[in-house]
C-alpha cells in the first residue's frame, strides 16, 4: 500500500519571510561550524585532500527549516560572504536589520527610500549593532544623452521595442493581480492588496506612484518592462549625475544598482567620479 504523501505547510506571508531568517542561521553553520582552520591538508603520503577528522555535521532543526548536513567543499578565506539582501515589508526590515551587509531597494521617491533606510538601520541599532555598517543600493534606470533630446528620443525607442506582455507578466507576477479583463489603455484602479505570495514592498510601491498617475495596463508594462518601481532619471549626464547626487545625500543609500538598456558608463561616470 502506497504511503500517503505528507500534508504541505501552507505559510502566510509573514511566516514565509520568517523562513529567511532560520534559513541564514543554518547556512552560516554551515560557513562557519562545518570545516575547521587547516582541514585543507593536500598532502601526497598518505595522500589526503582533507583531514575527515576537521570536517563536521551541521545540526540544525529550526521551525521552518531542519538540517543534517556536512558543508560540500572547503570554506572561502572570509567563511560567511557578503550577505546582501532585498525587502521592505515589516519582517524583511528586521531580516535586514539583524542580518544584511548590503540591501537592494526600489523606492519611487526621497522620502520613501529615507523612510525605508531609517527603519532598517533603526532595527540594526536595536539589535547592537552599527546602523552604518549596512550599505543601501538604489535600483535606478538611468537614460542618458548628449543633449536632452536625444536622451528622450532614447527612452522613445526603448518605450517601441519594449514587451507589452512581459511587463504585464512582471507587473502581474509581483503584485497577484490579473489585468487580462482590462483592454491595454483602459483605466484601473490599483487597490494594492497585500496577498500571502506577493512582493508587498512592490505592492507600497506602486500605491505610492498611484497617488500622481492613472493607471492602464500599457503604463504599468511600460513601468515594470523598463526598470519597475525605481527612479529613471531622463537627460544629459550633467543632469542625471546630479539627480543620483541628490538620492545619494537625502536618501541615505550608498550607491545604486543600474538597470540601464544602454550603459551610462562612458557618459555619466566621469561626473559622478568627480
Amino acid at each position: 500500500m502506497a504511503t500517503p504523501p505528507k500534508k504541505m505547510m501552507q505559510l502566510n506571508f509573514f511566516d514565509a519571510a520568517c523562513t529567511g531568517s532560520h534559513t541564514a542561521i543554518g547556512q552560516w553553520k554551515l560557513w562557519e561550524k562545518s570545516w575547521e582552520d587547516g582541514a585543507q591538508v593536500w598532502q601526497e603520503e598518505p595522500e589526503m585532500a582533507y583531514d575527515p577528522s576537521k570536517i563536521h555535521k551541521v545540526e540544525y532543526d529550526g521551525k521552518y527549516h531542519k538540517m543534517h548536513a556536512f558543508h560540500q567543499t572547503h570554506p572561502s578565506p572570509q567563511r560567511t560572504p557578503v550577505l546582501f539582501q532585498a525587502g521592505s515589508s515589516k519582517s524583511g526590515i528586521e531580516f535586514g536589520g539583524k542580518h544584511a551587509e548590503a540591501i537592494f531597494c526600489a523606492n519611487p521617491t526621497i522620502e520613501s527610500t529615507k523612510k525605508y533606510t531609517t527603519a532598517v538601520r533603526a532595527k540594526a541599532a536595536a539589535e547592537g549593532r552599527d546602523p552604518s555598517s549596512i550599505k543601501f543600493f538604489l535600483g535606478i534606470m538611468p537614460i542618458l544623452g548628449r543633449t536632452q533630446e536625444e536622451a528622450e528620443a532614447k527612452l522613445a525607442t526603448a518605450k517601441a521595442r519594449l514587451s507589452i506582455n512581459g511587463g504585464l507578466a512582471r507587473f502581474c507576477g509581483f503584485t497577484n493581480v490579473d489585468l487580462s479583463a482590462y483592454e491595454v489603455d483602459e483605466e484601473f484602479d490599483f487597490a494594492g492588496k497585500h496577498h500571502d505570495n506577493s512582493i508587498q514592498g512592490v505592492i507600497d510601491n506602486i500605491k505610492l506612484i498611484g497617488t500622481e498617475k492613472v493607471f492602464t495596463p500599457r503604463v504599468v508594462a511600460e513601468m515594470f518592462a523598463l526598470g519597475g518601481s525605481g527612479p529613471r532619471p531622463v537627460g544629459t549626464a550633467e543632469t542625471v549625475a546630479d539627480f543620483f547626487e541628490k538620492w545619494w545625500r537625502e536618501g541615505d543609500i550608498d550607491g545604486f544598482n543600474l538597470n540601464y538598456k544602454r550603459s551610462p558608463v562612458g557618459l555619466a561616470m566621469p561626473l559622478l567620479m568627480s
